[in-house]
């Protein structure tokens, strides 16, 4: 594609098409995935065509389904489809309205000849249709990665891949040294291997990074080459300091496209419009939990940097953060089903949002966890906070007269030291939360 003309749906779709039916098996729909290289699966029911996908699969794993399960009891979608000579400003608008990730694409005898997803559309895109000036480290929001070092189990750890665009970073002193990637937890998963080796024994090496001072377009060619999905962004001295999308460096771009759009203003009113609106709030988009209403990892992490810059230009007083974990939220899953799992996870966040101050910053940390930022809290005062909050939740009844329980995890933060070595320290107390028994509240023993 270049800088004046969009491709057609046609030039850039997936034309191989795997299909599957409702009575195959979770885990033979997985073989042909692998076998035939592919995302997805489609499955035809009369007219309605449906769609199962490799992050439908992981997540259908994660909470508990079984490989040998129907597809007909694992989570496929109605998948909308538009036609082949169709321009992909239209396909991105489709998408965002069906809120999908995959559309089948069509002739114009309405038979199906291909599938697009967000994926191939965003790897359609010319990078040098990008900025050229501006560098990755003027954009990106310094959203650090998942990241373990190479001792931790897989198990332990394995629940932060939910989605195929997911990946943990091995870290040796605040390099990386490894990748983990759904495929590794998907293979697991599907040959019935044990999850109990540390990472080193399943990561990926070495790891392809993305300097600081990268343009952007230079970024975009090292993604296209390695087909990346994201940038691990590390400094001078090769540390990680953070990790931006191929997603979200074509949002921070879209300036840049709107000026390209103009030029072609009788074929891409319609996209301008779109990118317009989209660029407006993309950054209230990005900082909200969609099932709960809290904040997101994003917002999380950005009021964590105005907290420690807080205590670092004023001397202030130091602040605490909270980490809760639902106690058996697996067991909620299987006995009370999906939907009342979901229900009890809302729950949990307007009780949050309402136990907390206005100067506190709550947010779902992923799953069934999450965190809270105690603003001006010394860590006494945080584990009363905790203990208080851990009794509520269990003297509350869910729907279908459900009762749960959650652990926490409570450190203060020591000026100076990394967010990475903050959460971890509280991220270890909540182990041991949840290895004494969970229901009940354990400090960080740094204090």
């Amino acid at each position: 594609m270049n800088a004046l003309t969009l491709p057609t749906i046609g030039t850039i779709a997936q034309r191989t098409i795997v299909k599957g039916n409702f009575t195959m098996t979770v885990r033979i729909a997985a073989e042909l995935m692998r076998q035939h290289d592919v995302n997805s699966l489609l499955i035809e029911d009369g007219v309605q065509r449906f769609i199962f996908s490799i992050d439908e699969l992981l997540e259908f794993l994660h909470q508990g389904g079984s490989a040998n399960s129907l597809l007909r009891e694992a989570p496929v979608h109605l998948i909308a489809c538009i036609e082949e000579g169709s321009k992909v400003n239209h396909a991105l608008e489709l998408l965002e309205h069906t809120g999908q990730r995959y559309l089948g694409v069509i002739n114009h005898a309405a038979d199906l000849v291909g599938l697009i997803s967000r994926h191939d559309i965003l790897h359609s895109i010319d990078p040098a249709a990008l900025m050229e000036r501006r560098v990755v480290g003027d954009i990106f929001a310094r959203k650090m990665p998942v990241m373990f070092t190479a001792d931790w189990i897989l198990e332990d750890v394995m629940h932060h891949l939910r989605k195929w665009d997911d990946s943990i970073v091995v870290v040796d002193a605040g390099r990386a040294i490894g990748l983990i990637t759904p495929q590794h937890v998907f293979d697991v998963m599907m040959q019935e291997q044990s999850a109990q080796h540390p990472l080193a024994h399943y990561m990926v090496s070495p790891v392809i990074t993305t300097p600081i001072n990268f343009t952007l377009q230079q970024a975009m060619e090292q993604m296209h080459e390695h087909l990346l999905n994201q940038a691990i962004v590390v400094d001078q001295q090769q540390r990680v300091v953070g990790l931006v999308s191929q997603s979200e460096m074509i949002g921070y771009a879209y300036g840049s496209w709107i000026n390209i759009m103009q030029s072609q203003a009788a074929e891409l009113h319609a996209l301008i419009a779109s990118l317009q609106q989209k660029a407006s709030g993309l950054e209230l988009l990005t900082l909200k939990d969609d099932l709960t209403g809290l904040g997101n990892r994003r917002q999380f992490h950005q009021q964590m940097v105005a907290e420690i810059d807080r205590m670092r230009r004023y001397h202030a007083k130091p602040f605490s953060l909270v980490m809760f974990d639902v106690d058996h939220f697996k067991k909620v899953n299987d006995h009370h089903g999906h939907l009342v799992g979901d229900t009890a996870l809302r729950r949990m966040g307007a009780e949050l949002n309402g136990f907390t101050r206005a100067t506190d910053t709550a947010c779902r940390w992923g799953g069934e966890e999450f965190a809270v930022l105690l603003s001006s809290t010394s860590l006494e005062a945080a584990a009363i906070f905790a203990t208080r909050f851990k009794t509520l939740i269990q003297n509350l009844e869910f729907p279908n007269g459900l009762k749960i329980t959650v652990s926490a995890g409570v450190g203060e933060y020591v000026l100076g030291e990394s967010e990475n070595l903050f959460f971890e320290r509280v991220d270890q107390a909540l182990y041991r939360a949840k290895d004494k028994g969970r229901n009940c509240v354990e400090l960080d023993e740094r204090q």
